[in-house]
């Protein structure tokens, strides 16, 4: 009797073996780029969420632009944020602006307990201030942008959201198991006005 040329049990059962073998690596590493995918996304957006703020900043320096030979009163009182300068870091919140240091998933402002991502900033002197030298005077502007890493916990500090305006910032630095971080630095010159 001569044998039809079919396929055997065995023969099915190690190529069933071999599919699955290679749709779980398949199924794998498309886990493994959403994740990566997401992570440069993220990564993207709290750049650009610092550069804008690192903008800010230098808009707000316009304000700044005394002592000159016409003035030789300082005004840097009179800027929002730059006030600030040789403080730890703080949450660069504005009066009477639409302007919040919490971020939403698309980079936009957003109110601080519905942010995604939270900035903070810290200014040092560069270059000043009186009388130790002349004008114009340099500010170091130091960009905090964080944000959730996957698994991490969620919060500082209990019951208080991603950016809250009363949480210790000085606890957010060491919470790199729960966060990521991205960091811009940048000089803010003083506006002469002459």
């Amino acid at each position: 009797m001569k044998r039809s040329g079919g396929y055997t049990v065995v023969e099915v059962i190690i190529a069933l073996t071999m599919l699955a073998i290679g749709t779980s690596g398949i199924i794998a590493m498309q886990k493994v780029t959403a994740v990566a995918n997401r992570d440069a996304r993220n990564l993207v957006l709290a750049n650009q969420i610092a550069r804008t703020w690192i903008e800010r900043l230098r808009a707000d320096a316009l304000q700044w632009n005394h002592p000159s030979p016409t003035n030789p009163g300082s005004d840097l009182g009179d800027t929002t944020w730059l006030k600030n300068v040789n403080g730890p870091w703080f949450l660069p919140l504005a009066d009477n602006s639409k302007t919040t240091p919490a971020a939403d998933a698309f980079g936009n402002d957003t109110e601080l307990d519905k942010g995604i991502y939270c900035t903070n900033v810290r200014l040092t002197w560069l270059y000043g201030p009186p009388p130790i030298v002349s004008p114009p005077y340099l500010i170091r502007a130091e960009v905090r942008v964080y944000w959730l890493r996957e698994g991490g916990g969620g919060v500082v500090q209990a019951g208080k959201p991603l950016c809250d305006s009363s949480t210790d910032l000085s606890e957010v630095s060491p919470a790199v198991d729960r966060y990521h971080f991205v960091y811009v630095t940048s000089a803010i010159a003083q506006n002469m006005a002459r």
